[in-house]
């Protein structure tokens, strides 16, 4: 599916259904700049309540490109949650 992100009237998104395994999505959602703002992946190890949820989001340096900003991966059932925030890019 492609369309108008909701609540975003300049965002767009594209959801893939079953992109790698049975019942599992990918959701791109970028503006209409071409620049990503975030991405959500739901799928599972190797049995579907196993799930896993991905989440990453982007962010554009002031004179600069678009970075992934922060990402969480949350393994549901085995409670395990790994968050990861960049910050504080400085030029060399």
């Amino acid at each position: 599916m492609i369309g108008p992100a909701p609540g975003a009237p300049d965002q767009y998104r594209m959801v893939i259904s079953s992109y790698i395994k049975q019942a599992d999505n990918m959701t791109v959602v970028d503006t209409a700049q071409k620049d990503l703002v975030s991405l959500s992946i739901a799928t599972y190890l190797s049995d579907p309540s196993d799930a896993v949820n991905v989440s990453v989001e982007f962010s554009r340096l002031p004179d600069g490109p678009n970075h992934v900003a922060s990402e969480t991966v949350n393994g549901v059932r085995k409670q395990l949650t790994i968050a990861i925030q960049n910050t504080n890019y400085q030029k060399m």
